[in-house]
C-alpha cells in the first residue's frame, strides 16, 4: 500500500461510533469459550484461523505465501485464511459492527490506538501471558526485538495488557537530493533545523523549493522528539501540544512557509512527484515509501543520487518516531487463541520475517533477521540505510490511546492552519484543550 494510505488511521467520529456500538450491546460474551484451563494445557490442534489484514498488491501476495507456508508446515493442523478487508480505516470501521455482532476475525491488523478502540469493549485477548508462557512463549528470544518495537503494544491504559505484537514497522526519515545537496557543497543532509532552514532558503528558485511539507500528524510528532519533545502529558496520560518543542517546530514551519522555502504537498504522493522532478530538495514520510520513491525518479526520465536520514535533531542524537500496526487477537476459544497466537509468533521468527520485509518493506522487527536481508539492502541501498538508522538513533512510538485518531485529524487540521498564518500559540493551545477533551471523552467509554 502506498505510504500516505498505509497511514490513514480511522477519520471516522470515533465517539458516535464508539457509543453506538456500545447501545448496540458490542459488550463481547464470545460464544462457545472453553473452560478455563492452563495454558500449558490447551491443545490448539485443527483450529481455522480467520485473519484480517489491510495488505494489497506484492505485499499480500507475500503475506499468502507466507499463510500457505505456515498451513502446510505447523504440527498443530491450524488453517489460517488471510482476508484482504480493506485498508486499516476501513478495518477500523468493519472492527466496529463486527464487534457488535460477535463476528470478529480471530487475528486483525491494528495500529495501537486502534486497538485501544477495540478493548473499551473488552474484546482483545491479553497476549502477555502467551509471550512469557514457558511453553509456547518467546521470553528467551525477546532480547532479538527492537525494544521500542516490542514494548509498544503494551497498554498503560488498560493496565499493562499486550493488546498486539509487531511483525513490522516503519520509520520517519528525511528524504534528500545528493546530487543537489553536492551542487550547494554538502556531502550529506543537515544534522540540526537551523541547517535545514538554510538549506531550504539556499535551494529555493524559481519553480523550486527546499521542501515539501507533510502536514500529517506523525511528522508533526517526528518534528517534536526531534527536539527531545513529546506530546504526552506527564506521566504518559493525555496530551501535551503546546509544548515548546512544538512551538518551536511550527515557527519554523510558519516562517520557511511564508518565506517561500517551503509549500505543501499539493495532492496525494505530490511530495513523490516534486521529489523526482527535483522541485524539492526535501521530503519526509515513511521509510515504507522508499519503494515508490525509487519507481518515481526511475520513471522521471532523469535519475540522480539520493538517499534518506534522519530527520534534521536537536539532540546529541536522533530520535526517531518508529510506528506501524500491529497484530490483535479476538477472544474466542482458549484453542482458537493459541493457534492465533502459534501463527503470530511463526510469523515473527527469522526467516519468516525476512521473507515478510522483502515483499511488503516494512522493517523486520527482529534484529537477527538483517543477517538474511544483507542482499536485498544491498539491492535497495535506501532502505538499508533507514534500517541502520534503528541502530544510530534513539526511537520514539505515538500514544497508544483510543480516540488518537480524531487527535490526529486535530493536529493536522491546526498545523494547516498554521501554515496559513494563524497564530502558533493560540492555535497549540486550542489544539491542546480539545486533545485533551477528546482523551478525557475516550477514556469515558
Amino acid at each position: 500500500m502506498r505510504p500516505t494510505v498505509r497511514r490513514t488511521l480511522a477519520r471516522r467520529a470515533f465517539v458516535f461510533l464508539f457509543a453506538s456500538a456500545l447501545l448496540a450491546g458490542c459488550t463481547r460474551q464470545p460464544g462457545g469459550v472453553s473452560s478455563a484451563v492452563p495454558l500449558d494445557d490447551v491443545d490448539p490442534s485443527n483450529q481455522a484461523i480467520t485473519f484480517w489484514y489491510p495488505y494489497t498488491g506484492t505485499s499480500q501476495k507475500g503475506m499468502q505465501a507466507l499463510i500457505g507456508e505456515f498451513n502446510a508446515s505447523n504440527r498443530w493442523h491450524i488453517t489460517v485464511k488471510g482476508e484482504y478487508a480493506g485498508n486499516y480505516n476501513d478495518i477500523y470501521n468493519k472492527m466496529i459492527p463486527a464487534i457488535a455482532g460477535n463476528a470478529t476475525p480471530n487475528i486483525v491488523a491494528a495500529y495501537q490506538n486502534q486497538s485501544a478502540t477495540y478493548e473499551q469493549s473488552g474484546v482483545l485477548l491479553d497476549l502477555a501471558p502467551y509471550v512469557d508462557s514457558a511453553k509456547w512463549g518467546i521470553a528467551r528470544e525477546l532480547g532479538d526485538f527492537f525494544p521500542a518495537f516490542i514494548s509498544q503494544d503494551v497498554s498503560a491504559q488498560f493496565g499493562g495488557k499486550r493488546l498486539g505484537f509487531p511483525l513490522n514497522r516503519s520509520v520517519e526519515v528525511l528524504y534528500y537530493n545528493k546530487d543537489w545537496l553536492a551542487r550547494l557543497g554538502l556531502a550529506g543532509p543537515p544534522g540540526s533545523w537551523d541547517e535545514f532552514a538554510l538549506l531550504c532558503e539556499r535551494a529555493t528558485s524559481s519553480g523550486r523549493l527546499g521542501y515539501d511539507i507533510n502536514t500529517d500528524a506523525s511528522n508533526m510528532f517526528a518534528q517534536v522528539v526531534s527536539r527531545g519533545g513529546r506530546i504526552t502529558g506527564a506521566g504518559g496520560t493525555g496530551y501535551d501540544l503546546d509544548s515548546l518543542q512544538m512551538r518551536a517546530s511550527m515557527r519554523l514551519m510558519q516562517r520557511l512557509s511564508a518565506r517561500g522555502f517551503a509549500g505543501r504537498i499539493a495532492e496525494r504522493y505530490g511530495d513523490e512527484t516534486d521529489f523526482a522532478n527535483r522541485k524539492v530538495l526535501f521530503t519526509m514520510g515513511s521509510s515504507s515509501g522508499i519503494p515508490f520513491y525509487a519507481q518515481a525518479i526511475e520513471g522521471s526520465g532523469s535519475p540522480f543520487r539520493w538517499g534518506v536520514a534522519a530527520i534534521p535533531h536537536a539532540t546529541a542524537k536522533p530520535t526517531l518516531d518508529i510506528y506501524g500496526a500491529s497484530v490483535s487477537v479476538t477472544l474466542s476459544t482458549q484453542s482458537a487463541e493459541l493457534a492465533s497466537w502459534l501463527f503470530i509468533r511463526w510469523m515473527a521468527e527469522p526467516s519468516q520475517q525476512a521473507a515478510w520485509t522483502r515483499a511488503s518493506n516494512y522493517f523486520p522487527v527482529r534484529i537477527s533477521a538483517a543477517d538474511r536481508l544483507a542482499d536485498y539492502f544491498r539491492k535497495n541501498p535506501q532502505l538499508g540505510e533507514a534500517f541502520r538508522l534503528l541502530k544510530a538513533a534513539d526511537l520514539a512510538t505515538e500514544p497508544p490511546f483510543s480516540g488518537y485518531d480524531l487527535v490526529r485529524d486535530a493536529m493536522t487540521a491546526a498545523y494547516d492552519s498554521i501554515l496559513d498564518g494563524a497564530a502558533v500559540e493560540a492555535t497549540l493551545a486550542a489544539l491542546n484543550e480539545k486533545a485533551n477533551r477528546l482523551y478525557r471523552e475516550s477514556a469515558s467509554y
